[in-house]
């Protein structure tokens, strides 16, 4: 079947005629034809570089032409501009581009290996030709990267040092009380980022039921990272850590009832937050007794507790083994210690009355979902009802 997309709902309604294998044909194709045509726009654009038309007609430089008339960023702009030179003098390259058999990333990827190295790279361009044809993108940074070391080791050696340098991350705070958080990080770093939060992302111990999106499932797994490393104050494999402090500033009444008796929500640095996110925080956490007067100024200061004693975690552990939401199979480094019932409400802190949830279920049963496989409705409180222990 041959799509058109002059008419978007006619295309749309094609897609929806289509077998299974006819979808993956028709996305293989489009994905060829927006190379091809990037590669042909690449032509186009050193034409008219060469013919000085941006300068001539707009008294526009040819990125700042591209930049306003393809809608592009300066950057982009420039970007663009510098390959379409690249590949200009590529005779060979450009001929596999325009038929779509090297990508328009594998066109980048030899534009600029060419450029640092033009007249070694033309001695050996079929070569590259052969590689960026056959090849994965990662295959052949990887083949590109290890004849840079060849032609100029020492160029490649300050390349490498020159890419650690320009590693950084950066956050801040938004105006709704969220983070923004950008980085980069050199190759080495980046790949031991990749390799931890993937090991905390394994889909082998997420259960049927997640509906988290990929950039979800990253910041949680990062989060679960860092948790670990303040938990255990940096020391790998130990048990029951002191956890560091998060300042929270919250009604008793909020914290005993779910809600502030006057209507003021908790607030986490400022930022109000949900009371049943903070009861969720203080079932494994240190708890410091802080008194405020009418004008929110500290008049005392208690002395830390600690809800969950290392020993008690330990036992929790051996017999939990991990999470215990149906399902689920997150290790026991991942996990909370959730009060069945809530210490607020009463309920003791002892190994009947505890369960072991990673952050996202534990997170999800102060939300009062239901956990599809479990009934852990009965445990120890303070007046003696309900001894029954979860099972492990």
């Amino acid at each position: 079947m041959t799509l058109s997309v002059e008419d978007g709902e006619g295309f749309a309604s094609a897609l929806g005629r289509m077998f299974d294998d006819e979808l993956e044909n028709t996305a293989v194709e489009l994905k060829r034809r927006v190379d091809v045509a990037t590669a042909e726009l690449l032509v186009v654009v050193d034409e008219m570089d060469k013919r000085d038309i941006p300068r001539t007609g707009y008294r526009l430089s040819v990125t700042g032409w591209v930049a306003k008339f393809l809608r592009m960023s300066r950057r982009e702009a420039s970007g663009l501009v510098k390959t379409a030179r690249s590949l200009a003098k590529m005779p060979d390259v450009a001929v596999s581009a325009l038929t779509g058999e090297i990508t328009a990333s594998g066109v980048k990827q030899l534009a600029m290996a060419r450029d640092r190295y033009p007249e070694e790279f033309a001695r050996s361009e079929h070569v590259f030709v052969d590689a960026a044809v056959t090849l994965a993108p990662n295959q052949l940074r990887h083949v590109l990267g290890v004849w840079e070391q060849q032609v100029n080791h020492a160029a490649a050696l300050q390349d490498t040092n020159e890419r650690i340098e320009r590693r950084g991350l950066y956050w801040s705070r938004t105006l709704e009380g969220m983070w923004d958080i950008t980085g980069t990080a050199d190759p080495e770093s980046g790949q031991v980022i990749n390799t931890a939060l993937w090991s905390v992302m394994e889909p082998s111990l997420l259960d049927e039921t997640d509906t988290r999106s990929m950039p979800q499932r990253r910041v949680d797994a990062l989060v679960d990272v860092c948790r670990y490393w303040l938990d255990h104050s940096g020391v790998p494999g130990t048990s029951g850590g002191s956890k560091p402090h998060v300042t929270v500033t919250v009604d008793y009444q909020a914290l005993v009832n779910g809600r502030d008796s006057e209507g003021l929500l908790p607030e986490i640095d400022g930022t109000p937050v949900n009371p049943q996110q903070i009861r969720r925080i203080a079932c494994d956490a240190g708890i410091v007794r802080m008194v405020l007067d009418g004008a929110s100024q500290p008049l005392d200061v208690g002395r830390r507790t600690r809800t969950i004693p290392p020993g008690l975690r330990r036992a929790l552990e051996q017999r939990d083994k991990g999470c215990t939401w149906s399902g689920c199979h997150a290790p026991v480094s991942w996990c909370d210690a959730h009060h069945v019932i809530h210490w607020a409400d009463g309920g003791l802190t002892v190994l009947e009355n505890l369960r072991l949830l990673c952050r996202r279920h534990h997170r999800a049963i102060h939300e009062d979902e239901p956990d599809p496989g479990r009934d852990y409705q009965t445990a120890g409180r303070v007046n003696g009802t309900g001894c029954d222990p979860p099972e492990p």
